[in-house]
This record gives structure tokens, C-alpha cells and sequence, in this order.
């Protein structure tokens, strides 16, 4: 039992690290959706979108996905994020499988209204190996006179960092560790024209 016990508490301490590491990940990737309105099938590809998944428990994620304009129509459907889909995690791989046919239950506020978005996670996927993520979804938005399916894989996005800041001028002001602004340096460590200083 207490080895078992052990176990599961490794488990578990190794997702939280994974998790931690992790944070939300971004996905950029051609994606294709459409729908039928009115009677009239639409469809569209996309050359890139971006989906965002976050880790949340060892069983649940929070997908991301973007807002979705079908140029024709000239209509948006704005970006929304489905809280809590279930997946099962492969601790040797660092993989996430989703649960297939989950439904979505969403509500977003646009313009001072709440609208509602409603559908089926059909699957999705996160691959750590290759770093990508696929889905594959159906949901309507608002009062929406149909239903929309959305289809994308994508590679993970490295974030970058921000790099080679230039001031424009001196900054002659005196500041202490905690980025407050000081009228006379004190006795230690502190900041003058962006270089630390003893005194």
C-alpha cells in the first residue's frame, strides 16, 4: 500500500513540476472551419491560427481558441476558452489525450452582453514529442443560426523574451531594489541610470 501510495505521490509531483514548467503553451497552425447558415454551407482555411492549452489539475485543461471570422459573411465569433476539459495524462510521455465527445458549456460577454457558446470537444490532443496540439470541435455561438466546426494542429510556440532595451535619455532618478523611487540613495544596493550601485 504505502508503496503505491509513493507512487501516486510521484505521479502527481511530477505533473505539478510539468504543469508549473509548462504554463499555458500556444499552438500556431493552419485551421480550417465551416458551417451551414441560413441554409448556405460555408467554409474557409486559415493559413495560421493560435490555440492556447493550459494545464490545470492531472485530469483537466482550459483550451483557448481564437476568434474566428468567416470573410464572406463578414462575421466574427470572438475567442472563448473551454474551462475544465478532460484528458487522460501519460506520465512516461508527458502526453495528453481528451476525452472524446466532451461537451462544451461556455459563456463569454461581448458588447455588455453574455453570450452563450455551446457544442462538442469532439478530440484533441496535446503530443509532447512533437510539440503540437489538434483538435477538433463543434459549437454555435449566441443566437447564431447554425453550428461552426473547427479543425486545427499546431507546433508549439516558443515565447520569447524581451531583449536590447534602449532608454531615450538618462535616468538620473534613484530607485532602491523594489523599483520605488528614492530623493537620496541610502546605505546598500541601489539603482541610478539602470545600473545598480553600492554605496
Amino acid at each position: 500500500m504505502s508503496r503505491i501510495l509513493t507512487l501516486f505521490i510521484a505521479f502527481v509531483a511530477s505533473f505539478t513540476a510539468f504543469a508549473q514548467k509548462q504554463g499555458p503553451m500556444s499552438f500556431a497552425g493552419a485551421s480550417s472551419f465551416s458551417g451551414v447558415f441560413m441554409g448556405i454551407e460555408v467554409s474557409q482555411e486559415n493559413p495560421c491560427d493560435t490555440v492556447t492549452f493550459e494545464l490545470k489539475t492531472t485530469s483537466t485543461g482550459d483550451i483557448t481558441m481564437p476568434a474566428v471570422t468567416f470573410n464572406t459573411m463578414k462575421l466574427t465569433i470572438p475567442s472563448f476558452t473551454i474551462h475544465n476539459a478532460e484528458f487522460d495524462f501519460d506520465y512516461t510521455t508527458l502526453s495528453a489525450a481528451f476525452h472524446k465527445e466532451q461537451a462544451i458549456e461556455e459563456s463569454i460577454t461581448v458588447d455588455d452582453a453574455e453570450k452563450k457558446i455551446s457544442g462538442t470537444l469532439h478530440e484533441a490532443d496535446y503530443n509532447h514529442a512533437d510539440r503540437t496540439f489538434s483538435l477538433r470541435l463543434t459549437y454555435t455561438y449566441g443566437n447564431m443560426p447554425g453550428s461552426i466546426t473547427y479543425v486545427m494542429t499546431g507546433q508549439y510556440v516558443q515565447p520569447e523574451g524581451i531583449e536590447n532595451i534602449v532608454a531615450d535619455r538618462e535616468d538620473d532618478r534613484i530607485y532602491n531594489l523594489f523599483g520605488q523611487r528614492k530623493a537620496q540613495p541610502g546605505n546598500g544596493i541601489f539603482i541610478r541610470n539602470g545600473r545598480k550601485m553600492i554605496r
